[in-house]
C-alpha cells in the first residue's frame, strides 16, 4: 500500500479528560473527544495535542479542532495509555484548537473532512456516484500495532452534484466534505462516509520557470467599515470569549467517565 495521503477533520468538538500519557512527555497530553455526527451517532476520537503553551484544561470544554486522523488499529497505545477500538473510532493528533462558546444545539454540526488519497481497484459504483479509499494519515498512537495508519472512507457526492465526477480507480484525488456517519463489524468501526462538497483531480506536477519573490513584507491598510482591529488592544469584542487559563486545573478526575475509567487523575504543573 501506498503510505502517501493525509486525513483532516476540523470541526465543532468536545474536548474531555485532559491528562499527561507520558510523565516524561509533559507537554503532550491526550484527550477524549466528540464529534457530532447525527442524532444519537457521535464520533469518539482519542487526539493527541502538543501543549508548548504551557496551557491547562478543564475536564470538558468545547473547541473548534483541526487534527489528523486514522481508524484505531488493533494495538494503538500513546505512552502506557492503551487505546480501545470499541471506545475510539479514530485516533490523531491535533494541529490547532480554539475555545468557543456554544450551545448545545449549535454543536450539533458535523465535522469537515479533507482527504488526498487513491481510489481504489473495483471500488467505483457509477451508479451510486460513488468510490472508496484507504487514506494512508501517521498516527503516533498507530506507530507500533504492525497494522497501516489508514481512515476507509466511502465518498458519496452531496446533493449539489447534479452531474458526478466519479473519479476512476487508481487515480490521485483530492476531496473534501461532510463526516456523516460510519459503519461497524463486532462493534469495531470498520468505513467511515463522506459526502463530497468539493473534488479535485491530481494531474502531473511542474516547475514554473520562474518564481516571484517577495522580498518586503506587505502591510495591508485597515479598509473602511470594518470594526474589529487585531492591532488595537484598547479595542475589546463585542461578545466575551472563552480563554484557556494558565492557571486552570488539569484534571482527569471524573471517575464516573466512562472513558477515562480506572485512570489516574494527572496533577497540574503548578502542583509539581
Amino acid at each position: 500500500m501506498s503510505q502517501s495521503g493525509n486525513v483532516t477533520i476540523c470541526g465543532l468538538a468536545v474536548l474531555e479528560n485532559p491528562r499527561r500519557y507520558d510523565e516524561s512527555k509533559p507537554d503532550s497530553l491526550a484527550f477524549d473527544a466528540q464529534f457530532y455526527l447525527a442524532h444519537g451517532v457521535t464520533l469518539v476520537a482519542h487526539l493527541r495535542f502538543y501543549n508548548d503553551a504551557g496551557w491547562e484544561f478543564d475536564d470538558m470544554g468545547f473547541y473548534m479542532v483541526c487534527a489528523n486522523i486514522a481508524q484505531t488499529q488493533s494495538g494503538a497505545k500513546l505512552g502506557k495509555e492503551e487505546i480501545n477500538q470499541l471506545v475510539h473510532q479514530v485516533v490523531g493528533d491535533i494541529h490547532w484548537l480554539i475555545p468557543v462558546s456554544v450551545t448545545k444545539d449549535q454543536l450539533r454540526q458535523r465535522p469537515w473532512i479533507t482527504v488526498a488519497s487513491t481510489v481504489l481497484d473495483n471500488s467505483v459504483d457509477l451508479s451510486e456516484g460513488s468510490f472508496r479509499a484507504d487514506a494512508y494519515q501517521f498516527t503516533q498512537a498507530n506507530r507500533n500495532t504492525g497494522n497501516p495508519s489508514i481512515l476507509p472512507i466511502k465518498a458519496l457526492f452531496s446533493k449539489r452534484f447534479t452531474k458526478k465526477p466519479v473519479p476512476k480507480a487508481h487515480s490521485n484525488v483530492t476531496f473534501e466534505g461532510y463526516l456523516s456517519r460510519y459503519s461497524e463489524t463486532n462493534d469495531v468501526a470498520d468505513c467511515f462516509y463522506v459526502e463530497i462538497e468539493n473534488i479535485t483531480f491530481q494531474g502531473r506536477s511542474y516547475t514554473p520557470a520562474s518564481a516571484k519573490t517577495v522580498e518586503t513584507p506587505v502591510t495591508t491598510k485597515r479598509k473602511r467599515n470594518l470594526k474589529f482591529n487585531f492591532d488595537n488592544d484598547d479595542e475589546a469584542p463585542s461578545t466575551p470569549s472563552p480563554i484557556i487559563s494558565k492557571h486552570a486545573r488539569l484534571s482527569g478526575s471524573d471517575s464516573s467517565s466512562s472513558l477515562t475509567k480506572g485512570m489516574t487523575p494527572v496533577p497540574s504543573r503548578s502542583s509539581q
